[in-house]
């Protein structure tokens, strides 16, 4: 029995110790055209230490301006390797996962003393006759980051012919439910 209790406050200790280092506020912009899905458009905020950080180690000046050769050097090094990680975001149709694979037009600012990444995440869903359920989650799974969304973060740009309807269930999932038909 002793020896079950101190497993136990071992393991309940580590979890106590588990808590994010970097804190990303994100923005989406769902992008729709008369075909379907077609991808999102993201934006992430992130704090002050982690924006230091970046400016201290990959910018010249270390003055909040990025120039485009800088900009290169932080997709490259500060950025592409979250593609182990799917960039944060899960998606599922009809409750089937997809992997995210790439991403497009990256591109790093600084707004005041807060780092900003802009980037577009194709993923191609055709629409149907029959409601197709779409999830989108953003996430960190090592708990590393911490990711949420920005008040009023989510846009939906959609063609006319497009029936596309979301809820976000709360800010603990951190989940965009969309459903989508002609």
């Amino acid at each position: 029995m002793r020896k079950f209790v101190i497993i136990c406050f071992i393991l309940f200790s580590m979890q106590l110790f588990s808590h994010p280092h970097i804190w990303i506020e994100y923005a989406a912009e769902v992008v729709f055209s008369e075909e379907g899905l077609e991808g999102l458009e993201i934006e992430w905020t992130f704090d002050e230490m982690f924006s230091w950080q970046i400016v201290m180690d990959y910018t010249e000046d270390q003055d909040f301006e990025i120039s485009e050769e800088e900009n290169k050097i932080i997709e490259k090094e500060a950025f592409a390797y979250l593609a182990d990680s799917g960039y944060f975001v899960d998606f599922y149709v009809n409750g089937k996962k997809f992997e995210v694979k790439k991403v497009k037009n990256f591109h790093a600012e600084c707004k005041g003393e807060l780092l900003i990444y802009h980037f577009y995440i194709p993923w191609k869903v055709p629409v149907k006759k029959e409601t197709t359920y779409l999830k989108i989650c953003f996430f960190d799974e090592t708990i590393f980051c911490e990711v949420v969304p920005k008040k009023n973060g989510l846009k939906i740009k959609k063609a006319e012919n497009i029936s596309a309807e979301y809820s976000m269930p709360d800010r603990i999932t951190y989940q965009l439910n969309f459903w989508m038909n002609k």
